[in-house]
């Protein structure tokens, strides 16, 4: 069937509309695929939140989610069961500060300033340890739920390869080396805080 010639004019201007009117509705799309944050939202509750739930999983579980109250307190009942140590006047803490800066049905309020202003004159390194969940499994002195760091600066000394044999451990995780006990990877950490991190602990001994 042949397209008449008016029609054919027509065709390729509702084309270009249609394409610019869908790549306005693209782009927000892409626009909102950041990279999830490393760090939570600092507010009451953050730093136990942190210290409870980065023990088995990367932070950014919970940075890139946006879910209900009731989800949330699902998800730590879930993990709750799975073996998350918690005491039980910690729960609604960790379940309040989740509903209220990572609730998909409410907009989370700003950061707070004295926590973030605190963050922010932190040393790097403590930092580090702090937004991981380091120091929730390892004591500088002693053993928590992992070795100390006294403990792996001393298996490790005199070893020329310990600083990058330690980065290593802390990016991908694993067990066995200290017990049957996992430590959960820490990929998203930059090369040079692996080696921030691993000279920290090298230095403990």
């Amino acid at each position: 069937m042949k397209i008449p010639h008016a029609a054919r004019r027509v065709v390729p201007a509702v084309t270009a509309v249609m394409l610019a009117i869908g790549g306005a509705a693209i782009a927000p799309l892409f626009a909102q695929e950041a990279a999830p944050a490393r760090t939570l939202t600092p507010g009451k509750g953050a730093d136990l939140t942190m210290a409870r739930c980065a023990l088995c999983h990367e932070i950014t579980h919970i940075t890139r989610a946006r879910l209900s109250r009731g989800e949330w307190q699902d998800n730590v009942r879930n993990m709750i069961e799975r073996g998350m140590p918690i005491a039980p006047d910690e729960i609604p803490i960790v379940v309040e500060y989740l509903a209220t800066y990572y609730n998909r049905d409410s907009a989370a309020p700003a950061a707070d300033p004295a926590a973030a202003s605190a963050a922010a004159a932190q040393d790097p390194v403590q930092r580090l340890l702090g937004d991981n969940a380091c120091l929730s499994c390892h004591g500088v002195d002693q053993k928590i739920v992992g070795p100390s760091f006294r403990e792996v600066a001393a298996r490790y000394a005199g070893d020329a390869g310990a600083g990058a044999r330690i980065a290593g451990k802390i990016k991908a995780g694993g067990a066995g080396n200290w017990g049957t006990i996992p430590m959960p990877p820490h990929a998203g950490l930059s090369d040079a805080e692996l080696a921030q991190l691993a000279a920290w602990i090298l230095a403990r001994k």
